[in-house]
């Protein structure tokens, strides 16, 4: 991923620009080259014509994996990459699978919805605690900016 590191800050700026539900700061270079657990395997980046136009990061924690993130270019919205990086992440990945969502951001939720996540829990800034698998139960935790 480290070649790819500038065209995805580049991206996730672009893609907050575009979002008023996304975050409230977009991810910094530090935020992507963090090292987690299993982040290497379980990231992923979709290209066209070489050029990252979404991506997933994830990594392991010990009831299951985590998504961090997922984002897609603007002008790829709507074509199928989120619901792509989210069954293969779901494939690789059985079991409990994890995300934090703004409650306002109702085209992200149908997505997770539709991939299987359900809400969980709400955290203590107000955005929803989602989680897929076997395993589904009530969360109780503290986000952490990664």
């Amino acid at each position: 991923m480290d070649e790819l590191l500038v065209p995805l800050v580049g991206l996730e700026q672009r893609v907050h620009q575009a979002s008023s539900y996304y975050d409230d700061e977009p991810w910094q270079a530090e935020n992507f080259s963090l090292d987690l657990p299993g982040k290497r395997e379980l990231s992923l980046v979709a290209t066209v014509a070489g050029e990252p136009v979404g991506f997933l990061i994830a990594s392991r924690r010990p009831e299951g994996v985590h998504i961090h993130r997922v984002a897609v270019a603007p002008c790829h919205r709507g074509g199928g990459i989120a619901s792509g990086l989210l069954g293969r992440l779901l494939a690789q990945a059985p079991g409990l699978v994890t995300l934090v969502c703004d409650p306002r951001n109702r085209s992200a939720l149908a997505l997770y919805a539709r991939a299987g996540f359900r809400v969980t829990s709400t955290t203590p800034e107000g955005k929803l605690f989602l989680a897929t698998g076997t395993t589904l139960r009530r969360w109780s935790f503290r986000e952490r900016k990664t």
